[in-house]
């Protein structure tokens, strides 16, 4: 699975962003990457900024182990 990476400029420019009740979080990924799912980039909410969503980079998902 794909997902869109942030570098730090990126993340802390872009995430909390809102728009009515949507808001863009990004969360890290196990190699402590700020990512975020692709679908924000169809969807209507983040039109505005869709082109620095654009600008993000698109990298494999790389899932945190979950502690047992």
């Amino acid at each position: 699975m794909k997902v869109l990476r942030a570098n730090t400029e990126q993340h802390n420019e872009l995430n909390g962003y809102r728009n009515g009740n949507s808001v863009l979080e990004f969360t890290q990924d196990a190699s402590d990457n700020w990512i975020v799912g692709k679908s924000v980039l169809t969807d209507k909410a983040f039109i505005a900024i869709r082109p620095q969503l654009e600008a993000l980079k698109e990298i494999d998902f790389n899932p945190k182990q979950e502690e047992i």
